[in-house]
Parts: C-alpha cells; sequence; structure tokens
C-alpha cells in the first residue's frame, strides 16, 4: 500500500530554532505585559503574589504530569523515523497519549481535593480557589503536551509555535476580563478568575495541535532509509517510554520543587530578617517578577532545547557520533548568540524596563541577569544528555543543584543584610554545580567535549560594545523628550535605544564572524537574501 507523505515538512535544527523562539519570544513579552495588568488589578505585589502562588503550585503538579512524556514522544518518534519504522513511531505515540491522559484526569482530580491544604501550607490561604479552577488544565496541557511531542518528533515546530502564541493571547484577554469581572468579590475570585483565562488559552491551544496533527498522514522518513515497519509487543512500547519519560519527569520535577521549596521558604525567611508579613510577600513578589522577565530570554534556551533534541536523538540512534558532537556544538553557539546579549541588556538596563513595566526593586533583575548564560548551559546540556541516553545523570546533577538552592536560601535570605539577595546567590550555585558536572560526564561517558570559551567571546564583545551608542542615546532621548512626561519619555527612548543596540550588535556579530552567512541561511534563506548576504 502507498504510503502517504506528511502533510508537514521536517526543519532544520537552526530554523526549529528560529521558528520557536520567535514565538517563546511574543508568548513570554505578551506574558511580561500581563504582569503589570494583574499586579494593578490585585493591588501590588503582595496581592499578585498570592496569584503567583497558585501559578506556582499549578506548574509543579502540571510538569509531574507532562514533562517527560512529551519528551519521550519526540525522542521515540524521531528514533524509529530514523530507523524507517514509521509503524512504531505512530503507535508508541497513541500508547503515551492514552497514559497522558489517564495521568491528566488523576492529578486533576487529586489537585482539586487539595488545594485548600496546599494553599494554606504554603501561607497564602486566598490561593485555593484558584488552584481548584487551574486544575483541570493539568489534562488540557497532558493531551496538549503529547501532540506536540509528536509534531516535535517530525521535527516540525510551527505548529507548537503557531499554538503557544495564540494560546497566550486568549489567556491574557479571558484573564484580564474574568479579573476584572470578579475582583469586586475581593482576592479570592480573582485570583480564580485569572486562573480560568490559563484554562481557555490551553483548550485553544489544544484544538490547533489537533488540526496540525490531522493533516500530518503518514509521517516522512530520512531521505535515503529503507522501510523497517516493525511489530512490537505493548509492553515493549510502555517500557521504551518508561525508560525515557521518568527520568526526564524526576528532572524536571526537581528543577520546579526547587521553585515550590521558594514559594513555601522565602516568605517566613524573609519574615525571620525582620520585615513585616506585608514587606515580605511584597519582596517576594518582586522576586517572582524579576523571575518572569527572566524567563523571556531563556524561551530562546527552551526553544533550543526543543529543536536540538530530536536532531541529536536522530543521529545517535543512527551511530553518527560525530555529527551529534557537531550539533551539540552549533547548538552552545546559538544559545550564547541568544543569551548573552539579552543578559547584558537586562544588567544595564534594568532601571529603565522596570519603569516601562512599572515593576518595584530593579536592583534584583541587575543582580540576577547573568543568570539567564548558566541556566542556558545546563538546560542546554540537559537536553543533550537526554539526547544521548544520559537520563538519570543529568537529573541527578539538577536535584544537587536545587538542593543547594533550598539550604542556601533558608540560610541566606535569613540574614538581613542580604534578604531577597539570598535568594540570587543561591540561583547562581544552583546553576554552576550542575554546569561543572554535565560537562564532566559528557566528557567521560561520550567523549563529548564541547567548548564554551571561545562562542561566548564574541557574543561577549559584541554585547559590550553595543552598549557604547546605546546607553548614552537613551539619556539623550529622555532629556529631549522630558516635556512628554517621565513614563512616555522613558519608554520612548528605552525602544529606541534598544533597536540600536541590536542593530550595533547585530554588525559586530557579523564583522566579528560570530554570526556567518551560513547561519542566518540555516535559520531562513528568505531572510539571508533580503538581507543581501
Amino acid at each position: 500500500m502507498a504510503k502517504r507523505s506528511s502533510g508537514i515538512s521536517a526543519q532544520s535544527m537552526a530554523r526549529g530554532f528560529a521558528i520557536l523562539s520567535v514565538a517563546s519570544i511574543a508568548v513570554k513579552v505578551l506574558s511580561l505585559l500581563f504582569v503589570p495588568i494583574l499586579r494593578k488589578l490585585f493591588g501590588g505585589s503582595a496581592g499578585y503574589q498570592v496569584y503567583t502562588s497558585a501559578n506556582q503550585i499549578y506548574a509543579f503538579v502540571y510538569v509531574i504530569a507532562t514533562a517527560g512524556l512529551p519528551v519521550a514522544i519526540s525522542k521515540t518518534v524521531t528514533e524509529f523515523l530514523s530507523l524507517g519504522d514509521r509503524k512504531s513511531a505512530g503507535r508508541s505515540f497513541r500508547l503515551a497519549r492514552t497514559f497522558l491522559a489517564v495521568i491528566g484526569v488523576v492529578l486533576t482530580i487529586l489537585l482539586i481535593i487539595l488545594a485548600k491544604p496546599i494553599a494554606h501550607a504554603s501561607g497564602y490561604d486566598n490561593a485555593w480557589l484558584g488552584i481548584a479552577v487551574i486544575a483541570p488544565n493539568i489534562l488540557v496541557c497532558a493531551l496538549l503536551s503529547a501532540y506536540r511531542g509528536y509534531l516535535q518528533g517530525l521535527k516540525n515546530m510551527t505548529p507548537t509555535a503557531v499554538s503557544q502564541v495564540i494560546e497566550q493571547i486568549v489567556h491574557l484577554f479571558v484573564a484580564i476580563a474574568a479579573v476584572l469581572i470578579l475582583r469586586n468579590k475581593g482576592i479570592l475570585w480573582a485570583v480564580a478568575g485569572a486562573s480560568f483565562g490559563t484554562v481557555a488559552g490551553s483548550v485553544t491551544a489544544l484544538a490547533i495541535v489537533i488540526y496540525y496533527y490531522m493533516k500530518v498522514g503518514t509521517p516522512s522518513i530520512p531521505e535515503g532509509t529503507p522501510e523497517n515497519d516493525k511489530t512490537y509487543s505493548t509492553k515493549y512500547y510502555l517500557r521504551l517510554i518508561a525508560r525515557y519519560s521518568i527520568p526526564i519527569t524526576l528532572s524536571a520535577a526537581i528543577q520546579y520543587g526547587g521553585t515550590i521549596i521558594d514559594v513555601f521558604i522565602v516568605k517566613s525567611r524573609l519574615i525571620a530578617s525582620g520585615l513585616s508579613e506585608n514587606a515580605a510577600a511584597s519582596l517576594h513578589g518582586d522576586l517572582s517578577c524579576a523571575r518572569q522577565l527572566i524567563n523571556v530570554p531563556t524561551a530562546l534556551v527552551t526553544a533550543l532545547c526543543v529543536s536540538v533534541l530530536p536532531v541529536i536523538a536522530g543521529l545517535h540512534a543512527e551511530g553518527k557520533t560525530d555529527e551529534a558532537r557537531k550539533k551539540a556544538s552549533e547548538s552552545f553557539k546559538l544559545c550564547f548568540i541568544a543569551a548573552v546579549p539579552c543578559s547584558v541588556a537586562l544588567m544595564v538596563f534594568a532601571d529603565q524596563i522596570y519603569g516601562v513595566l512599572d515593576f518595584d526593586t530593579p536592583l534584583i533583575m541587575t543582580t540576577m541577569a547573568m543568570s539567564v548564560v548558566f541556566m542556558g548551559i545546563v538546560h542546554l546540556q540537559s537536553s543533550i544528555m537526554q539526547s544521548i541516553n544520559l537520563l538519570y545523570q543529568s537529573t541527578i546533577f539538577v536535584g544537587i543543584g536545587v538542593v543547594l538552592k533550598a539550604v542556601l536560601n533558608y540560610v541566606l535570605i535569613g540574614i538581613p543584610g542580604l534578604n531577597i539577595y539570598g535568594a540570587v546567590i543561591s540561583t547562581y550555585i544552583s546553576y554552576i554545580v550542575p554546569m561543572v558536572l554535565n560537562a564532566i560526564v559528557l566528557i567521560r561517558r561520550r567523549s563529548m567535549k564541547i567548548d564554551l570559551f571561545e562562542p561566548l567571546v564574541r557574543p561577549t564583545v559584541a554585547s559590550t560594545v553595543m552598549l557604547i551608542p546605546s546607553f548614552p542615546l537613551y539619556f539623550l532621548i529622555r532629556f529631549i523628550l522630558k516635556f512628554t512626561g517621565a513614563y512616555v519619555s522613558n519608554l520612548i527612548a528605552f525602544v529606541i535605544a534598544a533597536v540600536v543596540a541590536v542593530a550595533v550588535y547585530y554588525v559586530v556579530m557579523r564583522l566579528s564572524g560570530g554570526l556567518t552567512k551560513e547561519d542566518i541561511e540555516s535559520i531562513s534563506p528568505k531572510l539571508a537574501r533580503k538581507l543581501k548576504l
């Protein structure tokens, strides 16, 4: 019987990264614009932290349900297709989807039942209804992540990108409308309204990825690979999926577990440092705002990790070790090109960015900004290790980082001279230790020595040079436009300075060889032609 080709085409790692990056940045910017609106609707940082706590507790359960299996789906689909086995690729997905649905139902019910005691234990009792309302989203997102994992396994990131952007737009508008309608009933109902927006966005995204899934037809196998469909038992597929998903789930749960530990530790330790309960909640809210801002550039790294995994997993399955190592090195180059200028901009322009977003305490952002680079390295290392079957090692090292972070947070935040900045110190240490351990294991177990210094130099130099015209230009424009008022002049001056910084960074990277014609063509041949390269 003739095989119907896939309705969506595979993409290169760089192009997949570019598509997901644009979508992820759009999503994070929308999310970021959402924060000051919610903070005002919730009456400031203290009220906003109630919503954030509900969201973080939900996110932890969500990660347990969805972190490992979608990656396992992407990895198994890629590996089976690399070996010419379309039949097994499809069956492994369908079994994993069923398993995800069961997990989603069970965890949804548990979270609804335990909403009140969890909220009480976190110190934010008014978060319980928000937790209960958002709980069904675990089931929705379990199915959503299954479809995304399958489509990513086909090395096509467009469905994920499109669904992410539309999901965030629906989430934003529904949440704001719901909060406006319910806030007169108090913070309890306002948080529930914001949580309902999350569910509405996810349901929309699920409909979109199902549409793309139905367009796929029979997935394509690599050109030149012979058809090799095989029949395996259900037990075989389940064991394979469990082998990949369990360590990845543990790794993600451990990472988010660190965030949950913060929910339970930070406020109480700030009070122990001498702050009042309201001041502690406000400062905790400021820390959450800083982390959401940092999530914007780290979305680029997440997009890169998603793009890298199926590519390197496929090469590893085919025994192409040298090509896998080359792709791993290329991924770090892309990581630094994106992460370094973002870190420098967040550090230097923290006051200006906070002015635009109406956030408080920009010094938190200034001190945390470089964690973007360390976070990027660790997440990318973990994704590469997952691709080449070093799954448990990356999980253990992430766990060590989280334990260090929890202990240091407890000790350092309670010191009056440090308080919230103790969390900043612990954040850096929690990334540096796993980064070193990951590098050692990659060398010893897979002979994969990746030079992190050489690809870091040019982005660092270019990021420094971009500040030379852009930073003074900001103050000049601000002075010229002072008649427009503080907020408007800051906004216009910052946008112009940011555009100049991006342009200078691009020119310096091109002239220094940090961004080649081939790099741009691999991302988008059309863009390369427009730039006349």
